[in-house]
């Protein structure tokens, strides 16, 4: 089972456009309301946890919390923009998906990565719902 797997193309398609708003909101050009920022909190599942690149472990409430407060934050940096890049299935045993994934983040002439590991619960009958169980990311050296 890889990439053209129905359960994988859910979460492709969560993470882009999960990722999609990251960037509208960070740079402003989403509105700062409950209901565009309810994209974010029906997708994390209430067992979400996250590590961050720094090594920090964040429950959900955390990483919401610190989401709200950065609407605009990008926006007087220089163009901003995230891509996802090598999208990889590292486990898919149905209702879970493991992806791993390289993010990058430009924001003007300064770029980052991250090498992300993200668990998923999916479901896709009686309409798609994908949600976010954990995140793990990782710096990666830009000389590497």
């Amino acid at each position: 089972m890889g990439l053209d797997h129905p359960l994988a193309q859910a979460v492709l398609q969560e993470v882009a456009d999960l990722h999609a708003f990251f960037e509208a909101w960070l740079s402003g050009e989403a509105e700062n309301t409950n209901a565009v920022f309810s994209r974010v909190e029906s997708s994390l599942g209430e067992e979400f946890t996250m590590v961050s690149p720094s090594g920090q472990r964040l429950q959900r409430s955390d990483v919401i919390g610190w989401l709200r407060g950065t609407h605009g934050a990008r926006a007087s940096q220089g163009s901003f923009h995230i891509a996802i890049a090598e999208p990889e299935i590292l486990l898919l045993r149905p209702p879970l998906v493991l992806l791993g994934y390289v993010e990058e983040q430009t924001v003007g002439d300064v770029a980052t990565r991250r090498q992300s590991t993200a668990l998923f619960e999916v479901s896709i009958e009686g309409g798609r719902r994908v949600r976010w169980l954990a995140l793990h990311e990782t710096w990666i050296d830009l000389g590497s």
